[in-house]
């Protein structure tokens, strides 16, 4: 079985600029997508956490693998105790989504504020922007399908693992699935990364053509 880190990019964050009350539509852009790359920041303390949960349950399931048929009482242990990460794993999941979520949230006032901009190429590198930002969430939001999932078939796995009948085709069979499942989650992984990367380029693009004075992190 194999178990795949979900490893999100993270967005730059700038410097440079500070927050007015009489502030400009290019720097209410600015502040608006700054605001959003720090309600993403949450989601870097779950990244850290389901890679250490990921890593003890699969500690477990090589631990079970180990085990022969007259160790069922074992298995049965072990699994139990896959079945309970696996539901941690869940919890650091919704906590990442709820970050990208309001991060989302914030992200998209801008879009009330683009047409506002004084130049004409602002306005367009604000516009690619914002459709990258679209593209990239939309790739999270197939990222977190792929994953939730994952854990549930990663569940039924460990289920099986407490039946005394289970036979070995099945087993087989239900970690192909897993691995199948991982496959989808390592594609969408890699697209959420491209359009972060997109976006990180876009973003200095877009503060030099607003005539914003800010210097990447």
């Amino acid at each position: 079985m194999r178990k795949l880190g979900i490893g999100l990019l993270l967005m730059g964050s700038a410097v440079g600029l500070t927050a007015c009350n009489n502030a400009s539509p290019e720097e209410q852009v600015y502040n608006h997508l700054e605001e959003t790359i720090s309600l993403e920041s949450g989601y870097v303390e779950q990244q850290d956490s389901l890679t250490d949960l990921e890593k003890k349950e699969q500690d477990l399931y090589n631990e079970i693998l180990q085990y022969g048929e007259d160790e069922l009482d074992q298995i049965k242990s072990k699994s139990k105790e896959a079945i309970d990460l696996i539901g941690q794993r869940k919890d650091a999941l919704a906590k990442e989504k709820e970050s990208l979520d309001e991060a989302e949230a914030e992200f998209k006032k801008i879009d009330s504020i683009i047409d506002d901009l004084q130049s004409d190429d602002a306005k367009e590198k604000a516009q690619t922007l914002y459709e990258t930002m679209e593209a990239r969430y939309s790739a999270y939001e197939k990222l977190h399908d792929a994953y939730t999932k994952a854990l549930d078939e990663d569940n039924v796995l460990y289920e099986m693992f407490q039946q005394d009948d289970i036979t070995q085709d099945e087993l087989t069979s239900q970690i192909e699935k897993i691995n199948a499942g991982y496959e989808e989650i390592k594609a969408a992984n890699e697209e959420f990364n491209k359009e972060t990367e997109a976006f990180n380029e876009q973003k200095q693009q877009f503060y030099e053509a607003a005539g914003l004075n800010v210097d990447m992190e």
